[in-house]
């Protein structure tokens, strides 16, 4: 975890951090030699808790929660520092709205700098000269206003960027690379807590000769048509990817082989039952559940087999692969699965 590549949120989050406290400890060190106790306490506080953070972040790699704590604490000691000395802190304010806009959702960290603001408002609207106090909150919320913008805008190109690199654009599904990914996060998950998963690789029967005989944009709607199929009868947990072409891949997580078979059966009937809408295009399923020591395309290779295996049997059926180096009967036993 310490050496792997990190993901843009938890470098930001490091660099926030360590940076945050290097930078505050000079204050806590001075307020120490002045005998200033509440601000050298204030200030330390502020310094422990961003080295925890960073140290957290630098061994877990989780950065959801640690940037909301971060955040807090930068909003939290920005109010107690004004209300403990006065105006002569307020360019502290400066660097945390950045900070919060930096590590939460634009939403939220509007939200709360505003209510921070409002806080300041009524421990400064007395003690500094109107013109000036006019001048620090007209300054910070031209700051906040520039910064919200700029994070809306950068968050929606990155949400863009991402959906360009993950989905496909014909079916929505996730893209090859995307479930690349997905398969290292699943076995990462699985070293940590060895709860059940298993895998369903589905292939279109047909669609070749549907594909030559109708064109391809009759292949195109096909293809939309049997993922939307599949969707809507996927669970909140379960992922469907187009591996290429006319095969897709459903990552089932915390799913026993025997739930994955029920599930696959269901997906093999909806598509059945649409088949009228698809030109008689069915589709053929191998069912794998993910053995420790494999690799993702080990995993995904043994599912591939009993696909084929399916097909081998007429097509518009599914083979489950019990142990990892054989396919099974098709699928058998298993009970009804439910709408």
């Amino acid at each position: 975890m310490i050496f792997r590549d990190r993901s843009t949120e938890e470098w930001i989050l490091l660099s926030i951090s360590g940076l945050g406290a290097i930078s505050i400890l000079p204050f806590s060190v001075l307020r120490l030699i002045e005998e200033e106790w509440l601000l050298a306490a204030l200030d330390s506080f502020a310094v422990v808790a961003m080295a925890s953070i960073f140290l957290y972040v630098y061994l877990t790699g989780r950065a959801v929660l640690m940037a909301h704590l971060l955040s807090l604490i930068c909003l939290l000691v920005l109010v107690v520092t004004v209300s403990l000395k006065g105006a002569a802190q307020t360019y502290w304010t400066y660097p945390a709205v950045l900070v919060v806009f930096f590590l939460l959702r634009p939403a939220l960290a509007l939200a709360s700098v505003l209510l921070v603001i409002a806080a300041l408002t009524t421990l400064l609207v007395g003690e500094m000269p109107p013109l000036i106090f006019a001048a620090f909150l007209l300054s910070v919320l031209a700051t906040i206003g520039f910064t919200a913008i700029f994070a809306w805008r950068t968050r929606a190109h990155k949400e863009q960027l991402l959906r360009l690199a993950t989905k496909d654009p014909l079916t929505g599904a996730g893209n090859r690379r995307a479930m690349e990914e997905k398969l290292l996060e699943c076995l990462h998950s699985y070293q940590r807590t060895p709860l059940p998963m298993s895998l369903i690789l589905l292939d279109l029967d047909n669609f070749k000769a549907v594909n030559d005989k109708f064109g391809h944009e009759e292949g195109d709607r096909i293809l939309k048509a049997v993922t939307r199929c599949i969707q809507q009868r996927l669970r909140r947990i379960d992922q469907l990817y187009r591996f290429g072409g006319e095969e897709f891949v459903v990552i089932t997580e915390n799913t026993s082989l025997r739930e994955a078979g029920l599930l696959a059966e269901a997906l093999r009937q909806e598509v059945a039952d649409a088949s009228a809408e698809l030109n008689a295009v069915t589709i053929s399923l191998g069912v794998a559940q993910y053995h420790p020591g494999e690799t993702g395309y080990e995993w995904l290779g043994r599912a591939d087999r009993c696909m084929y295996q399916a097909k081998g049997q007429g097509r518009n059926s599914l083979c489950i692969c019990n142990q990892p180096d054989q396919a099974t009967e098709r699928y058998k036993d298993l009970g009804s699965p439910t709408k």
